[in-house]
């Protein structure tokens, strides 16, 4: 989620547990600055793109680094207010640090919530990253107006509601993707992810024996658009590169790639594609690795957000 979107949220649950959303309220400003904290690892980008992807929702949208936000957050908050008890600060921080954390896991680049016991980045494939539902209903929370119009509860409900209609629509469409795609051969992974934009829009990527497919589609009409074809690589031209400093990072990067090879007239040239979004005619995160002709590596490049970005690896 984008940390407008948190900080909304965070102010919406100090809302919810009875604290209006104002500059003099300790409460909320601590359910604030916790939602918006994980993603202090920003400051990863001083050192350029590649620090910042390359530890963006790791160990800051942790468990135990949530704790620390709290703790650190209460000590700031009651040199300002040391009227305010510590014990309600922490927990309305600790609040909002974890609803930053449930958050960044409905979407599909996921938190490494789990860390030092588990590296993995978790998502849940169901919100976009700007998502307008839940933008809206958080707002619904906060402002006075909309809350004598629209009682809190039920705009949880709502919410609640919202959750569970996407995750009956992912369902929905998996099977329908299987059952049109299934005839391309044996499907031996699948993955539904929502679109950039669109409310209505499901993205999926689809991995056969020799091949994968990305494609989109409508939730309503079910209509299929194939984006992408992709030929998998060769066991040869796989090893030449899978050992590489570019093919470690762009593993770890995203759980959901494509490598593919040019032969140049001289060497070979490694295209590295982040398959999870699309918009724009393009994929939003790309690598390039060349190699010579004994497949020792000459250069390698991150290209973050578009290809005119390049980022020596």
């Amino acid at each position: 989620m984008d940390p407008i979107t948190h900080g909304i949220v965070g102010l919406a649950v100090a809302a919810v547990a009875g604290e209006p959303a104002a500059i003099t309220n300790p409460y909320a400003i601590g359910c604030l600055l916790g939602a918006i904290a994980p993603d202090g690892d920003i400051i990863m980008q001083v050192k350029g793109h590649y620090s910042y992807l390359k530890n963006h929702r790791g160990v800051s949208h942790s468990l135990p680094f949530a704790f620390l936000f709290g703790g650190v957050i209460t000590l700031f908050l009651s040199l300002i207010f040391p009227e305010a008890s510590a014990i309600k600060l922490f927990l309305y921080s600790l609040a909002g640090c974890l609803s930053h954390l449930i958050l960044d896991i409905t979407n599909s680049y996921g938190a490494q919530i789990f860390w030092p016991f588990l590296n993995k980045k978790f998502t849940a494939d169901l919100l976009l990253v700007y998502d307008p539902v839940l933008f809206l209903l958080s707002l619904a929370i906060i402002i006075p107006s909309f809350r004598e119009m629209v009682h809190p509860i039920i705009s949880i409900t709502l919410f609640i509601a919202y959750i569970l209609l996407r995750s009956i629509a992912k369902f929905h469409i998996k099977k329908t993707i299987k059952r049109d795609m299934i005839k391309e051969g044996e499907i031996t992974f699948i993955r539904i992810l929502p679109s950039l934009v669109g409310l209505l829009k499901w993205h999926f990527i689809i991995k056969y024996k020799d091949k994968r497919v990305v494609g989109e589609i409508n939730l309503f009409s079910k209509k299929l658009r194939i984006i992408d074809v992709l030929d998998n690589l060769d066991t040869e031209l796989y090893n030449a590169i899978k050992d590489t400093d570019i093919a470690r990072f762009f593993d770890e990067f995203t759980p959901i790639s494509h490598i593919g090879c040019r032969k140049l007239a001289i060497g070979y040239e490694y295209y590295f594609t982040d398959l999870r979004y699309y918009a724009a005619k393009d994929y939003l995160h790309h690598a390039t690795a060349t190699l010579d002709e004994d497949f020792a590596l000459i250069s390698s490049l991150f290209q973050p957000y578009n290809k005119d970005r390049k980022v020596e690896i």
